[in-house]
């Protein structure tokens, strides 16, 4: 009887390593297969983001802004061991300097540290719109809709035309990491300089595209503002190339002959180790204005359905300074983006 029991007991133990032993295996296995299918981007921190309001009444209407911060990007430290004055990792998402009849209504932080903001139109009160950022490894993700509010007629529709919104990313305050200067009228070539789209060469740096002089001033070939043009727009390869604003018009804004490949605008750091990109799969526009922002103007899609099931959509990346991992990134988030080469 005893030796019967021992026995059952060491088959006991038996089978229990040997189940202890299959389990590890699996789990190594697991990891090994998690590893090779490992993105290089998964290991990016997660962009840190919050909400601030810029009054300068009277001279402008109030804007509302979301601050995204780039853990990766270091604020160096003097010798004390106080970060160095001036110095910032933080940039700026105006949301939105467009329609400019918006109304900021409030924001507040779903779960996963989803941001999210709420909007309503001037001209069509019944139209809520709603955008939620979402913060992922080296990205933050952009995604707005449009929501009745019942409480203003429930014979109210969204129409077919949708809000033209348009988003201002701006680098003004990453002093240090992304720019040299404040504001201006210091000079802004230098950060034009940094700025890139992608073009049938691959990634364009923006002083190596065509661009023409600002229309209302160019004229004065002397003024620092066309030395080179500060602003300057640029169309995709599928559309007809933009004829430049005929010199002496009013405004500042024209167009390149330069063409983009994919819906791309970014920005190289000062120190060349980082990049910020802004990506979509709709535009048929991208605008670098007065140096430090980047107009990426997306498309609400898809065109065919109704207009509360569209969406706009704009991914802003925070990686490394390497173009293929970016592409490779864009293609994964947006493969249509790709495609419309």
């Amino acid at each position: 009887m005893w030796r019967s029991m021992v026995k059952k007991i060491q088959v006991m133990l038996l089978n229990g390593l040997i189940l202890s032993v299959v389990l590890q295996m699996a789990t190594e296995a697991k990891a090994v297969t998690e590893q090779s299918h490992a993105r290089p981007w998964d290991s990016l921190p997660l962009p840190k983001l919050g909400m601030w309001i810029s009054n300068n009444t009277p001279v402008d209407r109030p804007r509302a802004r979301v601050w995204i911060q780039m853990p990766q990007i270091e604020i160096p430290k003097q010798a004390t061991g106080y970060p160095i004055s001036g110095y910032s990792n933080v940039f700026d998402l105006e949301c939105y300097e467009g329609p400019g009849d918006l109304k900021f209504l409030g924001h507040r932080t779903l779960k996963n540290d989803v941001l999210e903001l709420r909007h309503r139109s001037g001209k069509q009160p019944h139209l809520i719109l709603v955008t939620e950022l979402t913060p992922q490894p080296g990205k933050v993700q952009i995604v707005a809709r449009i929501d009745l509010d019942s409480t203003r007629g429930n014979d109210k529709q969204i129409p077919q035309d949708m809000l033209t919104l348009n988003m201002c990313p701006s680098l003004i305050r990453a002093r240090g990491s992304f720019v040299l200067f404040a504001a201006y009228p210091y000079p802004f070539p230098e950060v034009i300089d940094r700025c890139f789209i992608f073009t049938d060469k691959g990634r364009t740096f923006l002083k190596d595209t065509v661009r023409f002089p600002l229309p209302c001033i160019a004229n004065q070939r002397d003024d620092p503002r066309n030395n080179p043009p500060w602003i300057q727009g640029y169309t995709p390869v599928w559309r007809p190339t933009r004829k430049p604003t005929k010199p002496g018009s009013l405004g500042f804004y024209t167009g390149s002959t330069s063409r983009f490949t994919i819906p791309i605008l970014g920005v190289v750091s000062l120190d060349g180790k980082h990049l910020i990109a802004l990506a979509n799969d709709s535009s048929n526009s991208l605008v670098q204005a007065w140096g430090p922002c980047l107009h990426n103007n997306p498309h609400w899609l898809p065109k065919d359905a109704p207009p509360a099931q569209r969406r706009w959509r704009v991914n802003v990346y925070i990686m490394p300074n390497d173009p293929d991992m970016l592409l490779e990134r864009v293609a994964e988030d947006l493969p249509d983006a790709v495609k419309l080469q």
